[in-house]
């Protein structure tokens, strides 16, 4: 399945961080309902790190030390895969499937991404809008479960606790 430029009209801004914009699915899709997208956002007037031999660099030179054993890791083709496997191959075996949602990757058009950013700009705040957009080079984003919505009787069950690992 693609996300085309007709589906943007389904999700909604929920929020955003330095890297992502988060949208809510607000459409009558079964695959979609009860979850976000998280789709990677691009600094305005920022340089990639480069390799010397002109190759974007997905892991620093310590990280791929440090990472060696995990080929899933040191395989990992960009930095959108890279964190998605990171919770999957080290998080969740950590914490456990119950605690984390490693999300599912799904295929997004150019015109999706395109459509999105126009869509949000007018909610997002100012400078927000000035420091990054939508990144439309990729060709898939991150859909998670909507951990904002509660099914009843979930208060029953104890604390709830939120951990953001933030890189810059």
């Amino acid at each position: 399945m693609v996300l085309e430029e007709k589906d943007a009209s389904d999700w909604i801004y929920r929020g955003e961080g330095g890297a992502n914009l988060v949208l809510a699915y607000a459409g009558s899709s079964p695959l979609f309902v009860g979850k976000v997208i998280r789709i990677q956002k691009a600094r305005r007037n920022d340089k990639a790190h480069m390799t010397a031999n002109g190759v974007v660099s997905v892991l620093t030179s310590d990280e791929q030390l440090l990472w060696r054993e995990n080929k899933e890791l040191i395989s990992s083709p960009n930095k959108e895969v890279l964190e998605q496997r990171y919770v999957k191959h080290v998080i969740i075996p950590l914490l456990g499937p119950k605690h984390v949602d490693a999300g599912v990757r799904v295929s997004v058009s150019k015109e999706f991404l395109e459509c999105v950013d126009k869509k949000v700009t007018k909610q997002r705040p100012l400078w927000r809008v000035n420091a990054a957009h939508v990144d439309t080079s990729h060709d898939s984003a991150l859909i998670l479960n909507d951990h904002s919505l509660f099914s009843h009787g979930i208060f029953s069950i104890g604390d709830c606790i939120s951990v953001e690992i933030k890189s810059l």
